[in-house]
Order: C-alpha cells, then sequence, then structure tokens
C-alpha cells in the first residue's frame, strides 16, 4: 500500500544525510564512515572501482586511493533533487593530481570531472550509494582519448 511504501521515507533527512556523505568522503579527510553510512553498506561504483560490500571495502578500495591522489578536492553541486529516502547529486570533483589515480596519470594536473552520485538512505544513514563518473571528460583533461584506449583494448 502507499502507507507502507511511504513509511519512514523524509526526503530531508535523505538530503542531509546524503549531502553529509558527498562532501564527507570526496573532498574531505574524515574517514569515520559511521556518520554517514550502515557498516553493511553497498556502493556501486563505475568500471574500475567496482562494488563494496561493507564500510571498510569503501573506504580502502574506493575512497582512499581518490583521496591519496587529489589534493584540494572540491566537490561542487550543480543539480540534486530528492524523492522520499532517495537522493540524486550531479556535478563536479575537483583536485590537483598528488598520485596517479586508477592507472590515469593524474599526478600533477588540476582536473574539475563531473559525478552523478545517488545515495538510498534508510535509518538516518546512507544503506547504498551509486556513482558514475564522466571518465571520457577526465581522459580528455589529462590529453588521453578515451575512445581511442577503449577501441585499442582498454590499455593506456
Amino acid at each position: 500500500s502507499v502507507l507502507v511504501q511511504a513509511q519512514g521515507r523524509d526526503d530531508k533527512v535523505a538530503r542531509k544525510v546524503s549531502e553529509a556523505a558527498l562532501v564527507q568522503d570526496w573532498s574531505g579527510e574524515d574517514a569515520d564512515l559511521a556518520k554517514s553510512w550502515h557498516n553493511d553498506l553497498r556502493y556501486y561504483g563505475p568500471g574500475g572501482i567496482g562494488l563494496a560490500q561493507n564500510s571498510s571495502g569503501y573506504r580502502d578500495h574506493v575512497l582512499s586511493p581518490f583521496q591519496a591522489a587529489f589534493a584540494g578536492r572540491k566537490v561542487a553541486v550543480e543539480l540534486s533533487a530528492c524523492e522520499g529516502n532517495y537522493c540524486g547529486f550531479f556535478g563536479r570533483l575537483h583536485g590537483e593530481g598528488v598520485g596517479d589515480w586508477l592507472g590515469l596519470p593524474t599526478r600533477g594536473r588540476k582536473v574539475a570531472f563531473r559525478f552523478a552520485m545517488h545515495y538510498r538512505v534508510v535509518g538516518g544513514k546512507v544503506a547504498e550509494g551509486w556513482t558514475i563518473f564522466d571518465f571520457p571528460g577526465l581522459f580528455e583533461q589529462l590529453g588521453i582519448d578515451f575512445f581511442a584506449v577503449a577501441a585499442a583494448g582498454g590499455r593506456l
């Protein structure tokens, strides 16, 4: 029924929690995911990043490599929407490369690449997150033709 489907779904809480997770995770230094995420979270990342099935996997295999590769990280949200306990954000991640990321030569490069991130909030914390990155746009900023690399089998 409609009442059961809407029960416990507060878009204001979802927005507050999702925005905090977005900023904390992608621009911050704080590795305490317990503030915004369930410990048994599910994170579905794009190719090259993949799936994290708990907070340690998300921290160690998704966030830490990104945070180690970029200094001066900033999240710039350009569009957002929430409905019930789901929120979506579109914007750009900014940073200056201090190391390589996902095998890409980002060191010494200032980049600003587009993202779309979606969150499902349950009980005041993020339970699931999905991310899309504009990898062709990032490759272009690095002087690499994404589509030529893809056509050649994906090797730089």
